[in-house]
């Protein structure tokens, strides 16, 4: 089903616009030649990045982007590296020179974006390495999400697996916080626990960043009036109810996930 707003809909305030009224500086980058994952409504709506630094230009070299080839199974190398590799470099670069500062990052990697799942596998290694990295230098300040917008949805393993629908409507989210935050706000550790297995959606990932920026307040939330079906966004820092289903998470009936296959 459509869900997305009608084309003339314009997005008035980003989460950017938030953090960086609250003093953060902020970033986007991707390693695909596309402002489609940073959409208004519809792919290249997006004329200007609403971030202090944003990185895409490099993915766009014609001998990398030519055809869309992104979106096949291929060898994705950029000046003899990973094409993720410059970005992750760039990600911590920009870590490193706002050490003493507030920081909101967002970076997309693409290798998971072809059916055939070789391209993944060129990322683990690199990823895990990345996220030690980060660890070492900078856990104790910062809150790491994992996070993808969709399983696979195309190709032999979503037509044919049983899984593969319900891993597109299931997709991976895990967040990483600091042990020292979590000691200092057990009903935040608590939170999170009991969230594991409960139903979130996109609009409660906006929550709750609009929640990280005032905890242990309870964030000020967009009105979702003008949503063309109910939405009751929940931050992941407080509890969810196990009973919460699509209908109150504001998932359409047609892709709820909680439905029979």
């Amino acid at each position: 089903p459509e869900v997305r707003a009608p084309r003339d809909h314009r997005c008035a305030r980003w989460i950017f616009d938030d953090f960086k009224a609250a003093g953060y500086a902020t970033l986007f980058g991707t390693n695909m030649c596309d402002w489609g994952v940073m959409e208004e409504v519809y792919p290249f709506d997006t004329l200007y990045p609403p971030t202090d630094h944003h990185l895409m230009e490099p993915w766009c070299h014609v001998d990398y982007d030519v055809d869309k080839l992104y979106f096949r199974p291929m060898g994705r190398c950029f000046g003899g590296r990973a094409a993720h590799a410059p970005l992750m470099a760039y990600e911590r670069s920009f870590l490193s020179n706002y050490r003493d500062s507030r920081t909101l990052q967002w970076t997309v990697y693409l290798e998971g974006h072809e059916p055939s799942f070789r391209a993944m596998g060129q990322l683990d290694a690199d990823l895990a390495a990345h996220l030690l990295q980060l660890r070492a230098e900078h856990s104790e300040r910062t809150v790491v999400f994992l996070i993808s917008d969709h399983g696979i949805h195309y190709g032999k393993y979503y037509d044919g697996a049983g899984a593969g629908q319900q891993e597109h409507s299931l997709p991976l989210f895990q967040v990483l916080f600091p042990r020292e935050l979590l000691r200092a706000h057990p009903g935040l550790a608590a939170a999170l626990h009991a969230n594991q297995r409960r139903l979130v959606s996109p609009f409660d990932v906006h929550a709750t960043l609009r929640h990280l920026l005032v905890y242990p307040f309870q964030p000020r939330l967009p009105d979702w009036s003008i949503a063309t079906y109910p939405l009751k966004p929940r931050s992941i820092l407080s509890p969810i109810p196990a009973t919460r289903g699509c209908e109150e998470a504001g998932i359409p009936s047609q892709i709820c996930p909680c439905a029979p296959q």
